[in-house]
């Protein structure tokens, strides 16, 4: 049996999938430009209360990491900061977008841990990287938290088919990326449905290339560390599928990074084993 969906069958699902809601259009017009401000930011979010209280909720969490109660939806905005907000509200948005699916090979919250931990290894990785160059820590946080998502584009668009995949990868003791088919697999789905959603460059290149940074000419650096980030999650545990293979890591990507391995390490489980942090993370996008 075939383990993967024909191209044109992932194409057609995802311009099936209904456009972004207004209030993430209009949020991500406000993220590209530079002279908005948290006023704008919170113009925009009050249009939907759901997504409102979520922030505030997160914003009074251990994740923010503020004794102190936060009340206004403003000073929400500035403690977490315009493109942090940025990555929940895509994340609403997308769920919000997909088909809800109970026979899934995974579970949801196996998945965003995962998501999740890529997210906070890329981010701990790039403030390390940052004594020693410009890097943007809020887009490559952004970019490991949606690293993986052509996987729940094909997991809830044919869930059996990559329960075959997930039993393929079993059977060849490989790494699930290897046992599909590179014009179907959940990286050039999920970089079909950034491009649909015009999702920024960089956010493209990271869900198609994050197996092969390599393939990505202006955003290596990034694709790199979230390459990194994500076998990182995986030895520390953090995996999407039960018994899931690691995959391997790239020794360009891991040149471009020129971190030793023992930092590597410290850097992974430091960020991993921050508990509350994670989970408070982790009930926002659980809930989206």
């Amino acid at each position: 049996m075939k383990t993967q969906l024909s191209p044109a069958a992932i194409a057609s699902a995802i311009k099936d999938l209904p456009s972004l809601s207004p209030v993430l259009v209009k949020f991500s017009a406000i993220v590209k430009n530079p002279e908005s401000g948290a006023d704008d930011i919170v113009g925009v979010l009050k249009l939907d209360p759901v997504l409102t209280g979520k922030i505030l909720r997160l914003a009074n969490s251990a994740y923010a990491g503020i004794p102190s109660s936060i009340t206004s939806l403003k000073n929400a905005v500035v403690l977490l900061g315009r493109k942090r907000i940025y990555s929940l509200v895509l994340c609403s948005g997308i769920l919000s977008g997909l088909n809800k699916v109970e026979s899934m090979p995974f579970k949801l919250k196996d998945y965003w841990r995962h998501s999740v931990s890529v997210a906070a290894i890329s981010e701990a990785i790039s403030r390390f990287l940052r004594k020693y160059g410009s890097i943007d820590c809020d887009d490559v946080f952004t970019a490991g938290l949606l690293h993986d998502i052509g996987k729940l584009v094909v997991g809830t668009g044919n869930p059996g088919v990559m329960a075959q995949a997930v039993s393929r990868s079993r059977e060849l003791d490989a790494a699930f990326y290897k046992s599909e088919e590179t014009e179907t697999s959940h990286t050039s789905a999920g970089a079909l449905l950034a491009r649909h959603w015009n999702f920024p460059r960089v956010l493209c290149d990271v869900l198609e290339y994050h197996h092969h940074p390599s393939g990505s000419v202006d955003f290596r650096l990034i694709v790199s560390i979230v390459h990194v980030a994500d076998i990182l999650a995986h030895l520390t545990g953090q995996v999407t599928f039960t018994d899931e293979i690691s995959p391997e890591f790239d020794p360009d990507a891991v040149a471009i990074v020129n971190l030793q391995p023992e930092r590597l390490r410290t850097i992974a489980n430091e960020a991993v084993l921050n508990e509350k942090t994670m989970e408070s993370f982790l009930n926002f996008v659980e809930q989206a």
